[in-house]
């Protein structure tokens, strides 16, 4: 069966205005290149509408600050989504490279245009793909296009090469000890109070001989780091010392005065332009120590249970991951999913206090609750029936997530400038005037309101995300997995299924909730069939070339359980639940 006809001879266009730049700076100028972009096409719109019936701006798609490298691009989803739903009729862009600088992925794109009737119009180039020579110059373009980002890759790449071949710090967080030299850039010159510290935790575990006694130590004499990160970095310190941190302290060679590199995946080292702050003598008994540990603890690892729920399973109050974790008990090895980041921040304090309950749940009670839920959405129609009704009905109140957590990023960043401009205020000689200082402050204070005032109106606003997948097709596909699992009870392929279907699971103190994949593309087969099956599940994979995710959630309790009371049994769970659709809530 043909493609269908481009509809090049409609008396109006319903048009789509794709607006794209790359960098932060760009986005955040309100006279720029935007706001340029957006005018120049509703100008050619205008002028073509002098002449004939040419054609209304029906949406206009804006991706702030995102490269056109790949399609992980918000707006450009919703403009893929509105192409397949034949909302608009044709895409303009000021030049082709602001819609793609992936040769494969635009094929993708004009291949989805061309399948739905939707033109296209880039206002440089002005080509005409309705002959073969114009679709050819239409690649080619596209070509240049990745060949202009790949070659100023490669540029950056090899200065970045020879910068570090010189022992030149590069940017990125500044090495605990460490302080950026504001005279000479690339240059670091050693902070004495921090580098105390360092030379302690080497002293000390040498001393002690393991990462936590010797952390535990050192948390326990009052040695810590300092918070914040005013050279580099964007995030602060924990303030004491974990496994984490301290083991990072402990195998960087930045302290032995040395630059480490990688040239074609293989690790390079150079002499760095500061000083060292421990010896080789020393930093060579650490990692000799540190290899030593490892190896006798691998010894001692058994064969790891195998976790229903691995990477989806997080705390539904801090947002934390829970991890599978393992203990051995008086009735053997005991799985569960604990606070994967709380754990190992306190596991150097005497006092560890959790704020989140459950701090952990048992596997053996949380993973068949999860996979009778589960088993309910295969096998009963009117769970996926109601789903997805829930989902199309929230579909048009789900607000631009990712563009809001843009900028509630920018307004940390800014506020950690100001900071920083207020710790210099404060070593400033009095010979020297503070008011370009404060100039700039308050610059930055106004570029943070301007920030907070587009978070606020976007937080107003609403916008569809990813299209929920149509009720039949999602039912086919449920139906594709329940006959491949009917074949089987393998346990690897139920966690494929549950990775498939299952986005993720919020453990709360009374209830879990379920996070379903209900997106129009985001959907990929399970990697085995039915022998013999006929038709495949592959026709409900989605495109992963132009992938969306989504998500919907399903909550269903467990029956009130309070905090360490243990899970209901199978019969109280039917009692409390019976089918309790009350409780179904969606975000």
């Amino acid at each position: 069966m043909g493609k269908p006809a481009l509809k090049l001879n409609a008396v109006t266009q319903r048009i789509g205005l794709y607006v794209r730049v790359s960098s932060e700076e760009q986005a955040s100028n309100p006279e720029g290149s935007i706001k340029n972009q957006e005018q120049r096409l509703r100008s050619h719109v205008d002028f073509r509408n002098q002449e004939s019936r040419f054609g209304e701006v029906v949406s206009v798609f804006i991706d702030a600050a995102k490269s056109g490298k790949d399609t992980n691009r918000p707006e450009l989803q919703k403009l893929l989504t509105a192409i397949r739903n034949e909302q608009i009729t044709m895409v303009m862009v000021t030049e082709l490279s602001r819609l793609s600088r992936s040769i494969r992925d635009f094929c993708a794109i004009w291949e989805l245009m061309r399948a739905n009737g939707c033109q296209f119009l880039s206002l440089r180039e002005q080509f005409d793909t309705t002959t073969a020579a114009g679709e050819m110059v239409l690649y080619t373009i596209a070509n240049i296009a990745q060949f202009e980002r790949k070659q100023t890759s490669e540029r950056t790449k090899a200065n970045f090469q020879a910068r570090a071949e010189r022992g030149l710090f590069n940017g990125g967080s500044v090495p605990f000890g460490y302080k950026i030299d504001p005279d000479k850039k690339g240059y670091l010159f050693v902070n004495e109070d921090e580098a105390q510290i360092v030379r302690e935790a080497f002293k000390t575990f040498l001393m002690e001989g393991s990462l936590f006694a010797a952390g535990k130590s050192l948390n326990e004499r009052g040695f810590c780091f300092t918070k914040k990160r005013i050279c580099g970095g964007n995030k602060a310190r924990v303030g004491h010392f974990t496994p984490g941190n301290l083991y990072d302290v402990l195998t960087n060679r930045a302290y032995l005065g040395q630059r480490i590199y990688r040239v074609n995946g293989e690790e390079k080292i150079s002499k760095a332009v500061w000083e060292p702050i421990v010896n080789e003598k020393i930093f060579a008994k650490v990692q000799e120590k540190l290899k030593a540990n490892y190896r006798r603890n691998k010894a001692r690892v058994d064969h790891r249970y195998p976790f229903l729920l691995s990477g989806l399973t997080v705390c539904g109050q801090c947002g934390d991951r829970l991890p599978g974790k393992s203990a051995h008990g008086n009735g053997g090895k005991i799985p569960y999913y604990e606070h994967g980041w709380a754990t190992r921040r306190q596991a150097f304090l005497n006092k560890k206090i959790f704020s989140c309950h459950p701090h952990r749940v048992l596997a053996k009670r949380l993973e068949p609750l999860v996979w009778d839920e589960v088993i309910k959405l295969l096998t009963q129609p009117d769970v996926s029936a109601s789903l997805m009704e829930e989902a199309h009905k929230i579909h048009e109140k789900n607000h631009n997530v990712p563009e809001q957590t843009r900028l509630r990023n920018k307004i940390l960043g800014i506020q950690e400038q100001i900071e920083a401009l207020a710790e210099h205020l404060t070593k400033i000689p009095k010979s020297v005037s503070p008011v370009p200082i404060y100039g700039q402050m308050e610059r930055l204070q106004g570029l943070k309101d301007a920030v907070q005032k587009d978070l606020e109106a976007l937080a107003g606003s609403t916008g569809a995300s990813d299209e929920p997948l149509a009720l039949k097709d999602y039912q086919a596909y449920l139906n594709a997995i329940r006959n491949i699992l009917s074949t089987t009870e393998d346990h690897d392929l139920r966690t494929k299924i549950v990775q498939r279907l299952v986005q993720k699971v919020e453990v709360l103190p009374e209830s879990v909730r379920i996070h379903y994949y209900v997106g129009q593309s985001g959907f990929v087969p399970i990697d085995s069939k039915p022998k013999g099956s006929k038709g495949s599940e592959s026709e409900y994979a989605g495109d992963k070339s132009l992938k969306e995710s989504g998500s919907n959630t399903l909550t269903f309790g467990w029956g009130g359980r309070a905090h360490g009371e243990p899970f209901p049994t199978h019969r109280q769970k039917r009692i409390n639940q019976k089918y309790r659709r009350d409780t179904t809530s969606f975000e």
